[in-house]
């Protein structure tokens, strides 16, 4: 039987934050959140193998949820948690790893490069 475990990961500021932007490049993700205190939160999904989106844009988001199941070394499951239960907006990846950009690679107002 496999065994599995969630944890929720990222910057406390993800609660109550809303989903801004996802965009997606070959193996790489990245999404911008504009966290509860207002201000931006970049995060880059890096070996993505699985990409899932519905409308996420706008979300608000409860956190960042990360599932891992034994046997499964390689890739990591994150799901943006939906505050709004009764919405099917969503959003879930499977990489191999993921980070928090520095302030300076953070810009909510125009496209991710």
């Amino acid at each position: 039987m496999t065994r599995s475990h969630i944890s929720y990961v990222g910057p406390a500021e993800i609660h109550d934050g809303h989903l801004v932007a996802v965009e997606r490049a070959g193996d790489k993700a990245r999404v911008r959140i504009r966290g509860a205190d207002g201000e931006p939160i970049a995060l880059e999904f890096l070996g993505v193998t699985e990409f899932s989106a519905v409308r996420p844009e706008g979300m608000l988001l409860y956190g960042l949820a990360e599932l891992r199941s034994e046997g499964e070394a390689h890739a990591r499951r994150f799901i943006f948690a939906n505050w709004e239960e009764w919405d099917d907006a969503g959003l879930e990846i499977a990489a191999r790893d993921f980070r928090v950009l520095p302030e300076g690679e953070v810009d909510l107002g125009g496209p991710v490069s």
